[in-house]
């Protein structure tokens, strides 16, 4: 799977949604939300591909998987809240689009207090 399916396959939904958003816009924003669904589900070989990478590479490291892991999660987090407001946003609902950037955000913060935690431990350590 290339980008070129990725793309056409995004830009005829785009313009059958398009279409028939004027005789149904109920239509149509399922027709938005099943080609989201259908681009998702083209691009997961690759994104499982990658992720393995990733973890191998982490698994290489010494203690690194932690920081991989946390990572990928963080990763999956910022595309989820992505594909969310996105699909909100095309609903005409972008109140409910900006919360969920807002919730992506704060959990991506909470996730990465643990590292934050580990650098500044780490640096007063070094201080004399």
């Amino acid at each position: 799977m290339g980008i070129f399916q990725v793309v056409a396959t995004g830009v005829l939904c785009a313009v059958l949604a398009i279409i028939i958003k004027k005789q149904s816009p109920e239509i149509a924003l399922i027709i938005t939300i099943a080609s989201s669904v259908l681009i998702f589900l083209m691009i997961l070989p690759m994104l499982t591909q990658a992720v393995g990478v990733l973890t191998n590479v982490g698994n290489m490291l010494d203690g690194g998987f932690e920081y991989v892991s946390l990572a990928l999660r963080v990763i999956g987090v910022a595309y989820m809240a992505e594909l969310g407001s996105s699909v909100c946003t095309d609903a005409g609902e972008s109140a409910i689009a900006t919360k969920i950037d807002l919730g992506g955000r704060v959990i991506i913060m909470v996730m990465a207090m643990p590292v934050v935690i580990d650098i500044v431990t780490t640096v007063l350590g070094l201080l004399p």
